[in-house]
This record gives structure tokens, C-alpha cells and sequence, in this order.
């Protein structure tokens, strides 16, 4: 390693990264299985968002005895890693396999319809 790296600090960066994910699986299904769901299923969201505050604070304590930014980092990157797989399995439609809606950009399930505007006023 570099003489400015320390050994321990990666250490326990590995660790609380491990840990990490073992929080994100504790909070959530296997992505498997949330890209069968329907997309933006809320009960997802919201399982993700609390797997996230939790890592985060996890990450935190455990930055915060070591006191070096290895640990931060490599923690932080697992952590960061872990939410977007998660995010990004909440986005995917299961008939495309994509995030992309079936029927195209036309037919976006969230979206309500805008007003026609054609016709004038007067």
C-alpha cells in the first residue's frame, strides 16, 4: 500500500461496507424481485429510504472511529453502489426489462394528460 494509506482504516472501510450491504438485504427483497414488481412501487421506496438513512448512519459511526477518510470512502462507495442497484431495479418495467415504459415515451404511467391547447379562446 502507499505510505499515506492506512491498512486498518481500508480494513474496517471493507468492513462497514460489507456492512452496508447486509443492510440494504435486511430492508429489502433480492433486486430480483423488485424487477418483477411494477415500477416506483412505493413500499419499495420506502424500504430503500430507510435501508439508506440507516446505512448512512452506519457508515458514519464507523468513519467516525477510525477517523481516516479511507474508511469513509470505500464505505461511502458501497454505499452509494447499494442504492443505486436497489433505485434502478425499482425503475425497470418487467415487460421491457429497461426503464423505458412499454408503449415508449408516449405512455408514461405517472404522467396525467396535458390540456389541449389547439383550440383559441376567441
Amino acid at each position: 500500500m502507499p505510505e499515506g494509506i492506512s491498512r486498518h482504516a481500508v480494513e474496517v472501510g471493507v468492513f462497514a461496507g460489507l456492512g452496508n450491504l447486509l443492510i440494504f438485504n435486511h430492508f429489502l427483497p433480492p433486486i430480483a424481485d423488485i424487477r418483477q414488481a411494477e415500477p416506483m412501487d412505493r413500499d419499495i421506496e420506502k424500504s430503500e429510504r430507510t435501508a439508506l438513512i440507516v446505512a448512512t448512519g452506519w457508515t458514519i459511526l464507523v468513519s467516525a472511529f477510525t477517523g481516516k477518510l479511507e474508511t469513509f470512502a470505500i464505505a461511502g462507495l458501497a454505499l452509494v453502489g447499494a442504492d443505486f442497484a436497489f433505485k434502478h431495479a425499482n425503475a425497470v418495467y418487467p415487460s421491457t426489462g429497461t426503464v423505458q415504459a412499454p408503449g415508449g415515451a408516449d405512455e408514461q404511467p405517472n404522467l396525467s394528460p396535458l390540456p389541449d391547447y389547439t383550440e383559441g379562446t376567441g
